[in-house]
């Protein structure tokens, strides 16, 4: 009955952006030729190793990290929910340092805008984790990536992955918030390398999941109609 709410929810999430929420995001987009939200960013090449059986090897591989504030430019030190898109080998999944539209307002007070890694990303709305059911998932940074540095977080990003301490733990918890008892550790992101422009053709989709991971909820059910609406009207611009 849970996992059928869900989907419910999906679907009255999907059916809500389609009616209320995708021209605004065709538009917004559309004029500001980039995303609505998080329009600048950086993009990293990772590898990402399995830490379980049953999810990590359907993970694993090489993967692109997108990491972005959500209304601020690159770098800003203004106030903001930081993102982070994950592009694994075959499943797509983004995150950010929030837990509810109910308390963004706080996550954006509480969110360290000068360090990517001072930061831990929630996936927000729960997924359905082939081989564990519902779980919410929370990527980790390495505690080695705890420590002082200065610069903007783009160079504090380079200075974390010139030491080799540039990695996160994607973890599988079985409800929302910080203290959502631990699942399982799915895999380790290790980001390699920081790419020198943020690529416009780097896209996610809810569609993607290959790795078995699959969307569902509301705010899932949003995600899935005003992502292609924003890349469809930066297309138009031809970003």
């Amino acid at each position: 009955m849970r996992v059928l709410g869900l989907r419910l929810l999906f679907l009255v999430g999907a059916l809500t952006a389609m009616i209320f929420v995708a021209i605004v995001i065709f538009f917004r987009s559309l004029i500001r030729g980039a995303r609505s939200f998080h329009p600048q960013g950086t993009i990293c090449n990772a590898e990402v190793t399995a830490l379980d059986d049953v999810v990590g090897p359907r993970l694993a591989g090489a993967a692109q990290v997108r990491l972005s504030g959500s209304s601020e430019d690159e770098n800003s030190p203004n106030q903001t929910i930081l993102g982070m898109a994950i592009k694994f080998s075959a499943q797509d999944l983004p995150t950010a340092t929030f837990e509810s539209f109910l308390h963004a307002s706080e996550a954006t007070k509480n969110t360290d805008v000068a360090d990517y890694l001072a930061n831990q990303f929630a996936s927000v709305s729960p997924w359905r984790v082939q081989g564990l059911g519902v779980m919410w998932l929370r990527a980790i940074p390495d505690p080695a990536a705890n420590t002082p540095k200065t610069g903007t977080r783009v160079e504090r990003l380079d200075a974390d992955i010139a030491a080799g301490r540039a990695k996160l733990t994607l973890e599988a918890r079985v409800a929302p918030n910080a203290d959502g008892a631990l699942r399982s550790r799915l895999v380790e992101i290790r980001l390699t390398e920081r790419l020198p422009v943020d690529d416009p053709s780097f896209k996610i989709s809810m569609f993607r999941t290959g790795g078995g991971l699959v969307p569902t909820g509301f705010r899932n059910g949003v995600r899935a109609i005003v992502y292609p609406v924003s890349q469809f009207a930066r297309h138009l611009r031809g970003h």
